[in-house]
């Protein structure tokens, strides 16, 4: 399988020239939470991590309306990361998997055989191989069981931070007897950076608490249940998680794309032999 047949086509694009208030407008287009920077040429990609890495290192003690609009009027390239790494259309799919497991990265992009950027491929694509494999692995097997969470009167803010520090995409969101009563992520956070940029009102970001800003509706999986049902279930609902609760209703595990892709990685490596 090559490349090509898993790519999302037409991904959004910013020049390098481009203020960064267009990468904010374009970085969720389609859920992909990446764009890319490209000219003639593809010279950069910004994730949802980088400009949010941005904004809490330039806005650690709060930012009012001119820090933010300042922000946002700086050029693409002082955020890309410059000369991505990147596949072809033609090439096999799973040397783009092993690239993405070995060196963590969430999406590539893809490029033509006249090296101008046709797509880009990310983990939730990759899931779709799942339908065609066997059922040989529980979700127990690849999920993380210990889960950071953050109270539900916690700032958008400082989650953030605590993902950007801590390399997460989520953070589930409990009350104060750990009960699970949310979920939120980097691109929720995103997401309404951009709203109060649009609004002119830096507080929506800076002083909301992240249970203003939750996903009520978590959804969960059986431990027991297959990684391939899991793949399955984030694919149709758009998710990029599905949480493990224990009977008291507090978190029992997470499995994320993440970590289905290193699933699928081994997988497709023990079929191989």
């Amino acid at each position: 399988m090559i490349i090509k047949t898993l790519m999302l086509p037409d991904p959004p694009i910013v020049s390098v020239r481009d203020k960064l208030a267009e990468a904010f407008k374009k970085v969720n287009t389609r859920g992909i939470g990446r764009v890319i920077v490209a000219n003639d040429s593809i010279e950069g990609i910004i994730s949802t991590r980088d400009l949010l890495t941005f904004v809490t290192e330039r806005c650690e003690e709060g930012c009012d309306r001119g820090d933010i609009f300042a922000l946002i009027e700086k050029q693409v390239a002082q955020v890309m990361t410059p000369r991505p790494v990147y596949a072809y259309e033609d090439d096999d799919v799973m040397d783009a998997l092993t690239l993405m497991v070995a060196r963590n990265f969430g999406a590539l992009p893809v490029l033509n055989r006249e090296k101008k950027v046709s797509g880009i491929v990310t983990e939730r694509e990759l899931l779709l191989i799942f339908q065609d494999l066997d059922e040989l692995f529980p979700v127990k097997k690849f999920m993380t069981k210990k889960v950071s969470t953050v109270y539900e009167d916690v700032p958008v803010f400082e989650a953030v931070k605590l993902m950007i520090r801590r390399g997460f995409r989520r953070l589930p969101i409990v009350d104060d007897q750990n009960k699970v009563k949310g979920i939120i992520t980097a691109a929720d956070a995103l997401k309404l950076f951009t709203k109060a940029v649009v609004k002119s009102d830096p507080d929506m970001f800076f002083s909301k608490k992240v249970s203003q800003v939750a996903t009520k509706d978590v959804l969960t999986i059986d431990p027991e249940k297959s990684i391939n049902e899991a793949a399955s279930t984030m694919i149709m609902k758009k998710v990029g998680s599905l949480l493990i609760l224990k009977e008291d209703g507090t978190v029992g595990g997470i499995i994320t794309e993440r970590d289905l892709i290193i699933a699928l990685h081994y997988q497709l490596h023990i079929r191989g032999k």
